[in-house]
């Protein structure tokens, strides 16, 4: 992200306004809301002090929902109701001085709820991402165009993000044509499902790539996500969230002495291809690191991934005099 610190809140909006490429997040999940408040607090307490040793430009906070009705098979992990996100970023997390990106489920939101929440993120100098209803069979209050109408009208000054699924682009095509019309909305950045499949990822990059060129408007920044993976079952929910894991990939990962090393060498080298590529298109390719498991050796994968991505990134920024900077016009 250039030579700005990362301790001024303000650094993480003007990155993406000015559409620079190397942006480094991590992700996480916030407590369940059963757990006792010591339980939260001690929680909190053991993020902040791992986010704070990281070397990230931002913060994601997810805001999980249900989506057990999305599919018949049956979840492999229980869904259990989260802490809200706003709050757990600005009140749990209020040591961590890293700019947050918050997400929101709009769905069960009424517009005011809505506003609510966002004039904090506002306060706070964060961003956020909106994430419609996970199926059709889900009680809706709040549509996804309906909360961008919202923001619009009246938390503009936030910066708004959107998702981009690769998945859904292989099998329904049209995901840059979405995207687009989210940019049109006031999405000024996207976030990515997390990836094991690069082709889809490159075929959806590419697509929006071709649109934005057709359609005279810049590439918004696009943070790539990597998960760790460190059991069969975490994979088995990978798939059942409509992650693209390969065959190969997956016989991989299952036949592995070490499964969770090995998806860490796996999610390198998926970095490594695809900021690669987005060099040659001048794609302004960032990464977010998520870490939402329970489990200690998880955890510490996500910290060791966050440092591999942020070598990787800060190789993909040194020019490359053999590529073009501005490719011509098809």
């Amino acid at each position: 992200m250039g030579s700005r610190s990362r301790d001024a809140p303000s650094d993480m909006r003007l990155a993406i306004e000015d559409r620079q490429p190397g942006i480094l997040t991590y992700g996480i999940t916030p407590p369940k809301r059963s757990y006792t408040l010591d339980k939260r607090r001690d929680i909190a307490d053991r993020q902040a002090e791992r986010i704070r040793s990281l070397p990230i430009d931002g913060l994601v906070v997810y805001d999980l929902q249900d989506e057990s009705d999305r599919l018949p098979e049956e979840r492999p992990f229980p869904f259990l109701q989260s802490i809200d996100p706003v709050e757990y970023a600005y009140d749990d997390l209020r040591t961590v001085a890293a700019p947050k990106i918050v997400y929101r489920c709009v769905s069960p939101l009424s517009e005011s709820s809505l506003v609510t929440s966002l004039a904090r993120v506002d306060q706070e100098g964060g961003l956020t991402v909106f994430v419609g209803a996970a199926s059709s069979r889900q009680t809706v209050h709040l549509r996804l165009s309906e909360a961008y109408a919202v923001r619009k009208r009246r938390v503009a000054a936030v910066p708004l993000g959107g998702v981009l699924i690769a998945e859904r682009h292989e099998s329904r095509q049209g995901e840059d044509l979405r995207a687009l019309q989210k940019m049109g909305a006031g999405c000024s950045f996207f976030v990515t499902q997390a990836v094991y499949a690069v082709a889809p990822s490159k075929n959806v990059l590419s697509d929006l790539y071709y649109r934005c060129l057709e359609q005279e408007c810049a590439m918004p920044p696009i943070l790539v996500t990597l998960s760790p993976c460190g059991s069969q079952k975490t994979l088995d929910f990978m798939r059942w969230l409509g992650i693209s894991v390969p065959r190969w990939l997956a016989n991989e990962l299952s036949h592995a002495h070490d499964i969770l090393e090995t998806s860490i060498e796996l999610s390198t080298q998926i970095l490594e291809d695809l900021v690669d590529f987005a060099a040659r298109k001048s794609i302004p390719l960032g990464c977010n690191v998520e870490s939402v498991s329970l489990r200690k050796s998880e955890i510490d994968a996500s910290v060791e991934l966050v440092h591999r991505a942020r070598s990787i990134l800060r190789r993909g920024l040194v020019p490359n005099p053999a590529v073009s900077a501005t490719p011509p016009r098809p």
